[in-house]
């Protein structure tokens, strides 16, 4: 789950605004022309591992994330795509799972990990909250322990390959 740190221009801005695919196209970012059937992006690592994730690119799926799952193979994750830079301010109510959160600019530049962020069983909102002191356009979750694993700190780039959205009408 998430906030943002930000003005209501902001955040209507955030709600009106529509992932099509249509991202600058930086270092380490691709965007695939063929459509995906599980809407899953293919992010890779400086050494050659490569994951699987799932896209939450739209306000209800960011909202959403990892919430209420069991389980989280190594090869998996979510990555959170945002219409702009900003600060992305995250919390594990209802997520049932240990978690790396990473923080990335446009080009895929990890900007700041949170490492082994801990379940939250709290009931009301006062889970605690995690966020890069840096602007990011991307989020990425995957398994606890899997950024050191990996050898993922701030300064690494992953290259990301996103499937594109086209418009619809």
């Amino acid at each position: 789950m998430l906030k943002r740190n930000t003005s209501k221009k902001r955040i209507l801005s955030s709600v009106v605004c529509v992932f099509l695919g249509i991202l600058p196209l930086d270092q380490g970012l691709v965007f695939s022309s063929e459509p995906s059937l599980n809407e899953l992006a293919k992010i890779s690592t400086p050494t050659g591992v490569s994951l699987s994730v799932e896209i939450a690119e739209t306000v209800d799926k960011r909202s959403q994330g990892l919430m209420f799952r069991q389980s989280l193979e190594a090869d998996e994750g979510m990555l959170f795509i945002f219409p702009e830079m900003g600060y992305w301010t995250f919390w594990m109510k209802n997520t049932l799972i240990p978690l790396d959160i990473l923080w990335m600019d446009e080009s895929g530049k990890i900007l700041h990990v949170e490492p082994h962020v801990p379940i939250c069983t709290k009931k009301d909102d006062s889970c605690p909250r995690y966020y890069s002191t840096r602007e990011s356009r991307f989020v990425l979750e995957i398994q606890a322990g899997r950024a050191k694993e990996l050898g993922l700190t701030p300064g690494t780039h992953l290259s990301l390959t996103i499937p594109s959205k086209q418009p619809t009408r």
